[in-house]
């Protein structure tokens, strides 16, 4: 085994160790209210849909 196959074995190592510890703070229980009230967002808008279009809308007429 040389040194170029030692970096690459060491590499997809970190990466894949990096892939877990994503994964399981996205799937953790803390996490769970905040993916929550984020996928609730567009519910809770006050201002109906139409408006904010019309509110945002600087282009060419």
């Amino acid at each position: 085994m040389d040194l170029t196959e030692v970096g690459r074995l060491l590499f997809t190592l970190l990466c894949f160790g990096t892939f877990i510890v994503v994964a399981l703070i996205a799937y953790s229980k803390k996490s769970k209210k905040r993916y929550d009230e984020a996928a609730n967002m567009l519910f809770d808008e006050d201002e109906p849909a139409d408006a904010a279009v019309t509110q945002t809308s600087r282009g060419a007429k």
